[in-house]
């Protein structure tokens, strides 16, 4: 696993933004880094509650109410993190991610999208709410 490199940074009104728009409790935060955000801290690299990789959350189905996760946007990963949504849905309902994709899957669907706008032509910056899909549906 190549270690993340620091190419965002989480300012004064990111965290306010997001504290604001998650309200489920408890929240789990993965790939947490320096981000003091969430009940419970799951990082590979930094200090945190929980040292773990993403790709194997060690939580029992629904143990919290939320997972947020800003985990590393190299393309490279993309399949690692869909591996990770599908299993953070598993130990909760609803799950938040910041990133510069989205994932499609029949397994969930989308609650809300935010979009962080820069000037000029940039990538853009999501942070997607995910709900786990209803059973039956």
């Amino acid at each position: 696993m190549t270690r993340y490199v620091e190419a965002f940074s989480w300012t004064k009104t990111v965290d306010e933004f997001v504290r604001d728009i998650v309200t489920e409790r408890p929240i789990l935060n993965v790939c947490a880094g320096k981000v003091n955000f969430g009940d419970v801290a799951l990082d590979y690299y930094e200090p945190s509650d929980v040292k773990g990789d993403m790709g194997h959350l060690p939580f029992a189905d629904d143990s919290f109410g939320c997972v947020f996760s800003d985990p590393p946007w190299d393309a490279s990963m993309k399949s690692k993190v869909a591996a990770f949504c599908k299993d953070a849905l598993r130990v909760a309902p609803v799950l938040y991610v910041m990133s510069p994709w989205h994932w499609g899957s029949s397994k969930r669907v989308i609650d809300k999208v935010w979009l962080r706008e820069f000037p000029g032509i940039s990538n853009a910056i999501l942070i997607i709410k995910y709900a786990r899909k209803p059973r039956g549906d």
